[in-house]
């Protein structure tokens, strides 16, 4: 079977970059399929996630994308038959695949179709209205229940598919440390035996602090190594010998659509802060122009010493296993591939509720925390819950569920061995691919 992935731009570090990048790489691994990911445009001969030897890469346009800076007439007659031109030009190019799965929100819409090819389109972003021109393909995978529910009554080619993770740190990692006997370590030693960190607390202590120590052992090797150095790395590792304890959120710092949200993480946080002088928020991200604006709302807090800004990290793993909480302040995602890492690291989460992302949680209660509360962890679960859902914009609750698990750390233990179980019977590589294979099948029967 020959299948084709689309993206806006392959050298671009985004969700939806990632997402096709892992299923690609999985795909091609099985026999009979042959793999295509077409970038739309080249920005550079480099990728953002490395691909598949055996997944082809091609590119419709051989030049960066110029379209979007057009001004006047050019940028209207470019809207106005971008979907005609892409279409005919895409057909000629790429003929004779069975399958061509568009990841691109709004470039190709398959009016005119290759005969014997079924087209699949991933909506990877919270879609504000539906176009009619959606009704060209075979079928619409929606991330989420919520999306799903709220377009279903426009089509019956609807249907929900979510992300997947590559690996599962408890599985795959720590089989391949303790198999290799990488650290020599009481916590190693202590570890010979089968560890099951899915059913016991106590292996689950013992597993993350395995993974935290070898990539402790992997960040030191690659400073001695390499130059991609930072300075954050060396501190970290000095840091964590003080227990300090962190707070984190990743994403790319965005000015002016600010789907992050970092500046209401960054309120939040302030209320707590001087009372819990050994915790420290730290957002971890690329800057598109809104890091400086963030450092100044941090200055003005006089929180310099509490609030950290870093920059993109290709070693996710260690930023996860340093780290004590995931918050996420996003005022708009679909299913956020930060979540569902950060949960598959043992981590609890805590986030405003807005709707698209319960799929990363195993119970969304929201939590009960209002000021008359005595005890706001009534509402949890703790047998079930990975995090904390809180309404959307109660920045007192959100203060609330951070501070109710930065003073209980069995309950964040608790929450995070959730995590990993929910995250690796939901959202594993081999439950998600078997829906992707029988969406397959049913498309070319």
């Amino acid at each position: 079977m020959k299948i084709l992935f689309t993206l806006h731009d392959v050298s671009y570090r985004g969700g939806g970059e990632r997402v096709v990048t892992n299923l690609a790489n999985e795909l091609c691994k099985i026999e009979g399929f042959e793999i295509c990911v077409m970038s739309y445009y080249k920005n550079s001969e480099s990728v953002a996630f490395p691909l598949d030897k055996r997944v082809k890469l091609a590119y419709l346009h051989e030049f960066a994308d110029v379209h979007e800076n057009e001004k006047g007439l050019k940028r209207v007659l470019w809207r106005l038959t971008r979907h005609f031109i892409i279409n005919l030009r895409f057909n000629s190019k790429f003929p004779n695949y069975d399958i061509v799965i568009e990841s691109h929100y709004s470039m190709l819409y398959p009016r005119f179709k290759t005969r014997g090819t079924k087209y699949i389109k991933i909506m990877h972003m919270v879609i504000k209205k539906w176009k009619s021109k959606n009704n060209f393909y075979d079928k619409i995978v929606f991330l989420n229940q919520a999306e799903l529910d709220k377009w279903k009554v426009y089509s019956d080619k609807c249907i929900k598919i979510p992300n997947f993770l590559p690996t599962m740190p408890f599985v795959d990692n720590l089989d391949s440390i303790l198999e290799s006997k990488v650290l020599e370590s009481k916590a190693t030693q202590d570890s010979k035996h089968d560890l099951k960190p899915f059913e016991s607390l106590d292996d689950f202590r013992k597993a993350r602090e395995i993974l935290r120590e070898d990539s402790i052992k992997n960040t030191e090797s690659k400073l001695q190594n390499t130059q991609d150095s930072t300075k954050d790395s060396k501190k970290d590792t000095k840091e964590d010998s003080k227990k300090i304890k962190k707070i984190i959120a990743l994403g790319r710092m965005e000015a002016k659509a600010n789907h992050k949200g970092f500046p209401r993480l960054i309120d939040a946080f302030s209320k707590i802060a001087k009372n819990n002088p050994t915790w420290r928020l730290e957002i971890i991200g690329q800057d598109c122009g809104q890091k400086g604006i963030l450092q100044e709302q941090i200055n003005a807090l006089n929180l310099q010493d509490s609030i950290k800004l870093h920059d993109f990290t290709s070693n996710v793993a260690a930023t996860y296993l340093h780290a004590q909480i995931y918050a996420m302040s996003s005022h708009s995602e679909s299913l956020p591939m930060v979540l569902l890492e950060a949960a598959s690291f043992g981590l609890p989460l805590v986030a405003y509720d807005i709707i698209t992302i319960r799929d990363c949680f195993a119970d969304i209660t929201q939590f009960n925390a209002s000021k008359d509360s005595k005890d706001s962890k009534d509402s949890i679960n703790a047998n079930k819950s990975n995090g904390i859902l809180v309404q959307d914009s109660d920045e007192n609750a959100y203060c609330n569920a951070l501070q109710t698990l930065m003073n209980d750390e069995n309950l964040r233990d608790k929450m995070g061995q959730n995590g990993i179980n929910f995250i690796k019977n939901n959202f594993s590589k081999d439950v998600i691919i078997k829906e992707w294979l029988s969406l397959f099948r049913e498309l070319k029967h």
